[in-house]
């Protein structure tokens, strides 16, 4: 009752395969026959597939070519849901500790707990908080293992639950499966998911979801980690697929297209005569689809009434044996139905037959969805037009070709950065070498460290590449390193040690790896950090990984690191430096304050880059930019916004300020043009025209007009 048999724990699961997981099955399998620390906390990201995984060491056992050792562990699974639903805490102990006996006296059992941090909270709120020390007690015996699943979220209240757990557990780290390990599970389960929506699913559509479930990720509901999310987008596309094609079949959709384009009248009239016979042919099917529904709704409502007679009937007999206890049972009665009355033996004869006419009309049922779904395929489109109503990203945009964005990289990032067009072309041509080079080299998929004045573009480049690399800003996480002065900041990145304040929360730079592993990372003012913050990103730079406080790795292989520095900021700002001495005295600086190892770590110094000052044709270049995002935003509702481009010249001479670069100019439009459009928008709804912003050199300001149309 509480504890269940491998065997029957797997028969629950009839088509369990575990595929891309070799790896983790051989790892956890050789912790399991070690002498020592030969328990296992598996731990991963909700839908990573943590518990398949334990299922897998079931399955292996029907291998020929499993090990003996692994054969001979004898697996079982805690019901912890029928242990703690009496809530007895005397009856819940005794029978735990029972369970735990059973275990000892089974040589080489192994003990699974699916969900322990809700195994523990329940033994918590039911008086048994020593669960966990009887558990690892028994765990101390050579014939007794433990096997305790937890999702990442909940490790370290399961950790800080008993000193115990380093010493006799071993922490697996289960990762998000990549690459053709990936596809290889996602392509199991469509044909799962296949099965279940009788709709074939295109080997293009299961990329396409692998493709935008990793390079999106935030806030879409699909499950925290790979695999789950892939699937799930997978069958939230076959149900609107199914849902949209059973209303009208493609084929109809089809042939009113080519009718709407053809210009010949025996072509349309050939046309119109198919399309008449597949709405005649597709409306029928539909309605024998229909009758079958209606059928087996009917039948069970018949079947649940004579069941209700049945149970009516039982309770009169019943009545009538406590008022004649004598009563003898007739010959007709006992060989008729075993001890059922004739009534209730004709009535269960006519649910017997009523459940042959239902699973005949199943039968039929199922081939006239077949036949209905003969023609219906999964294909990229739909998982892109499905992706698109989750994630609110236009299905164009989702349909970009990716290849076509990094070859016109260049392009894009020019338009939105000016000034700094050689940085632009190394950024373009490295992030191209990082996709698309074959050569793997360790450390994260590429780092930078900008230098250079305010305002000059350092913070809008990140942002320009996680746009146009990773097709949304959302995709850049920022670090303002200014939090990180004191020297306890390297606690925050990776986590407190265990018994520290903290130590639950883990680390804040780890989680958000760990939840987020592909994307742009942006280290803003390193110059603020403490120094023993550097010897994190020494790590980090050089091998890509990093250890959090309880010991998991968290891979940085997909990342783009940048880091910005204010360091030389004097010299950037200094009219009287030319670019290039300016920007040796910034490198001298930087030289004298951080370690050559770490500098040396970004490409061998090549991508420390020098954003240069702006000169005043670039700053008017930005402020037409930002009169062209208001056309953009106003002229669909009839407005246009004219600035004479004389008035943005004197207007940037006059407001231009080099502390704050390029920030200060489209700020002001925010709170003086914007404004004065906004009003007049708002107290004349129905107008259209032409905003008109004139420079008054008096004022230093801009007189705005409205001109009607």
């Amino acid at each position: 009752m509480y504890l269940v048999r491998g065997r029957e724990y797997l028969a629950q699961y009839p088509n369990f395969n575990l595929v891309g997981r070799e790896h983790d099955l051989e790892r956890i399998s050789s912790i399991l026959i070690r002498k020592s620390s030969n328990s296992l906390l598996l731990t991963g990201p909700a839908g990573v597939g943590v518990s398949a995984l334990a299922l897998g060491l079931q399955a292996a056992k029907n291998s020929p070519e499993t090990p003996f050792d692994l054969i001979v562990k004898k697996l079982f699974w805690l019901n912890s849901d029928a242990l703690f639903s009496s809530g007895d805490s005397n009856k819940i102990n005794n029978e735990f500790q029972s369970i735990l006996k059973k275990l000892l006296q089974t040589p080489e059992s192994v003990l699974i707990i699916t969900d322990t941090a809700n195994f523990l909270e329940a033994a918590h709120n039911t008086g048994n908080a020593h669960f966990i020390n009887a558990l690892n007690n028994a765990d101390k015996s050579s014939n007794f293992q433990v096997i305790l699943e937890v999702r990442d979220d909940k490790l370290s209240s399961v950790l800080k639950a008993s000193t115990n757990m380093p010493e006799l557990y071993t922490l697996y780290d289960v990762k998000e499966p990549t690459g053709d390990n990936l596809k290889s599970i996602v392509t199991v389960v469509a044909k799962e998911l296949s099965d279940h929506h009788k709709i074939d699913v295109d080997d293009e559509a299961i990329e396409e979801a692998i493709r935008l479930t990793s390079k999106y990720r935030d806030g879409l509901g699909l499950g925290g980690a790979q695999p789950q999310r892939a699937i799930s987008l997978l069958d939230r596309a076959l149900a609107s697929y199914r849902q949209f094609t059973h209303k009208q079949h493609p084929k109809i959709t089809e042939l009113l297209g080519k009718i709407a384009k053809s210009t010949d009248d025996t072509e349309r009239q050939e046309l119109q005569q198919q399309l008449d016979q597949w709405q005649q042919d597709w409306q029928e099917l539909k309605s024998e689809i229909n009758k079958t529904y209606q059928y087996q709704r009917e039948a069970e409502t018949l079947r649940f009434k004579l069941q209700d007679e049945i149970t009516k009937l039982q309770e009169d007999e019943e009545n009538n044996k406590s008022s004649e206890s004598a009563a003898i049972k007739t010959f007709a009665q006992l060989t008729s139905g075993g001890f059922d009355s004739p009534a209730v033996t004709k009535l269960k004869e006519k649910i017997r037959q009523i459940d042959v006419e239902i699973a005949q009309n199943n039968e039929q049922h199922q081939k006239l969805v077949k036949l209905a779904n003969k023609e219906l395929r999964l294909n990229r489109q739909e998982v892109i037009s499905e992706f698109s109503k989750v994630s609110g990203i236009s299905a164009n945009k989702l349909d970009e070709n990716e290849i076509e964005n990094l070859i016109n990289l260049e392009a894009h990032l020019l338009s939105r950065i000016f000034g700094q067009d050689n940085i632009v072309r190394h950024v373009a041509n490295s992030v191209k070498v990082a996709k698309v080079d074959a050569l793997e080299e360790p450390g994260p998929a590429m780092s930078y460290l900008f230098l250079g004045p305010s305002g000059v573009g350092k913070t809008e480049m990140a942002k320009a590449l996680a746009q146009y690399v990773y097709g949304d800003e959302k995709s850049l996480v920022r670090f303002d390193m200014s939090e990180y002065m004191e020297k306890h900041a390297v606690a925050k990145l990776i986590g407190a040690p265990p018994g520290y304040e903290g130590f639950e929360a883990g680390g804040i730079l780890t989680n958000s790896v760990r939840a987020k592993p592909v994307g742009i990372y942006l280290f803003d003012e390193i110059e603020k950090a403490h120094p023993d913050v550097f010897n994190i990103f020494l790590q980090i730079l050089s091998d890509g990984r990093l250890t959090d406080n309880v010991g998991r790795t968290v891979d940085f292989s997909e990342i783009m690191i940048i880091m910005t520095s204010n360091i030389g900021q004097s010299y950037y700002l200094d009219p009287d430096l030319s670019d290039e001495v300016a920007c040796e005295l910034a490198t001298n600086e930087l030289n004298n304050t951080y370690r050559s190892e770490l500098l040396n770590r970004f490409n061998g110094r090549e991508n420390i880059l020098h954003f240069k000052r702006l000169s005043m044709e670039v700053i008017e270049q930005i402020i037409r930019r930002e009169i062209d995002k208001l056309n953009q935003a106003y002229q669909p509702r009839g407005y246009t916004v004219e600035v004479q481009d004389s008035c943005i010249s004197a207007f940037c001479h006059d407001h231009y300020d080099i502390i704050r670069g390029a920030r200060g100019l489209p700020g002001y439009i925010k709170t003086n043009i914007r404004p004065f459009i906004v009003n007049h928008i708002l107290h004349n709804p129905h107008d259209q025209g032409t905003f008109k912003a004139v420079y008054n050199q008096t004022t230093h300001s801009f007189d705005m007009n409205f001109c009607k149309n």
